[in-house]
């Protein structure tokens, strides 16, 4: 190769690598067209405080009182705050794709007769207006007019789609108008006569009929069932006749205390087709209720009861006793390991954690709050004692009977009820001493 081709070939290679890193690398592709979109609107939302949709020329007129939403016209009432945030979110961000000068009619673009008419209110007095129209052939943007402007500003579709809402579809439907992570109690009144639970610290524990720690999975489900519950109709906006719609002796319901000290009740009246009347206690409007509402309030009490013997908190625990057909074996935690106390011949050995607290882990198929007496017979001379004593000196005895078939019952001593079990749980913690120690 001649010594003046090699030095054009190595210049181009160099010249190539400097278009590459200069121009190319840092931006965009040399072919890409510029953003020429622009901004719809200069406002931020922090400056709207109302919102009037008109839509199949019915006007609904929104405010923003104090960082909530409500409706006050043609209804006072609460507005559901993730459709308003959606359609505020939704102005706020549009930016105009492409504007042309209007033809005489307007019909092509939907804009003769505008399917939604917007009016957003500022707090600096001015009130700017929207005309939406029908979507483009392609469906990702809306034929729009600004402040009634002469052109026709192309919009993203999702400005439409959020401010296409009816009357129904902007106010709160939300039945208890709460999330679970607001109520401290629930009372419930159904066919079975209810039951009460409460919120002690984090946890959830049932008051009545029967006390005792509730099945937290099974609580935080109905809660979420019951709190994100939503009104399918707006029947009346007055309670003028309660008895029309059942309510004037409802039996069926229930009451919520909320962390604030509040409290709300719903109540449920008679059947409508396949759904049935509501109200709340600090709304006056009447509505309606899907069947699956009325299923949860009318859960079984052993649904929510837990399952759980005791929860075993072992970092807490200062000495477990484990008095079985074999002996007794007394351990105790020392800096998180288990040192055998008793028998004396086992004595400064480790016990074995997983073979005296995994039978722990077993949960009981059913709570029973009337045994038999032969059940209570069995545990009245029982074939397994254990005493856990955490770091406060508190004690907590758990009783186990001798097998009744392939079962075994539980009692814990100072609370009601009592645990129907596999008679593994047994069998594990009849352990000889030997097989306790390592």
């Amino acid at each position: 190769m001649k010594r003046n081709t090699l030095i054009l070939l190595v210049l181009a290679a160099i010249g190539g690598a400097l278009i590459y890193y200069l121009e190319i690398k840092p931006g965009k592709p040399r072919d890409e067209k510029p953003d020429e979109t622009r901004p719809a609107f200069s406002f931020a939302r922090e400056e709207i405080t109302g919102v009037t949709v008109t839509r199949g020329g019915k006007p609904v007129t929104l405010e923003n009182q104090n960082g909530k939403w409500v409706i006050t016209q043609p209804v006072n009432a609460a507005a559901d705050e993730s459709a308003l945030n959606s359609l505020v979110g939704d102005v706020v961000s549009a930016r105009i794709e492409r504007e042309f000068a209007a033809p005489g009619d307007l019909k092509e673009y939907g804009l003769a007769d505008p399917a939604v008419k917007l009016e957003i209110k500022l707090k600096n007095g001015q009130t700017r207006r929207v005309e939406l129209g029908a979507k483009d052939v392609v469906g990702s943007s809306a034929y729009a007019r600004i402040d009634g402007a002469q052109n026709i500003a192309m919009l993203p579709a999702s400005v439409l789609t959020s401010a296409d809402k009816s009357l129904d579809d902007l106010r709160d439907r939300s039945v208890l108008g709460a999330t679970q992570f607001e109520l401290s109690s629930l009372k419930v009144t159904n066919e079975s006569g209810g039951f009460e639970i409460a919120r002690q610290e984090s946890e959830w524990l049932l008051k009545s009929p029967v006390q005792g720690p509730a099945e937290e999975s099974a609580v935080s489900s109905l809660l979420g069932d019951l709190t994100s519950a939503k009104a399918t109709e707006i029947v009346s906006e007055t309670a003028d006749d309660l008895a029309k719609y059942g309510l004037d002796k409802s039996k069926l319901g229930l009451t919520v205390k909320l962390a604030t000290g509040a409290e709300r009740s719903v109540s449920i009246g008679s059947k409508a087709d396949d759904k049935f009347y509501a109200k709340v206690s600090d709304r006056p409007q009447i509505f309606k209720v899907e069947q699956a509402f009325l299923d949860n309030l009318n859960t079984k009490l052993a649904d929510l009861r837990s399952k759980e013997i005791v929860k075993l908190d072992r970092e807490n625990l200062k000495t477990i006793s484990i008095r079985n057909p074999n002996g007794t074996l007394v351990a105790e935690n020392k800096d998180g390991k288990w040192v055998v106390t008793a028998p004396a011949d086992k004595k400064d050995k480790e016990a074995q954690s997983f073979k005296i607290f995994t039978p722990f882990e077993s949960k009981a198929s059913e709570v029973l709050d009337k045994p038999s007496a032969a059940i209570a017979a069995k545990l009245a001379r029982p074939a397994v004692e254990v005493r856990l004593t955490d770091k406060n000196g508190k004690t907590t005895i758990v009783k186990i009977s001798a097998a009744d078939g392939d079962d075994c019952y539980v009692r814990v001593e100072g609370r009601g009820g009592i645990y129907k079990l596999s008679k593994t749980m047994l069998e594990s913690l009849s352990f000889k001493m030997d097989e306790a120690v390592q």
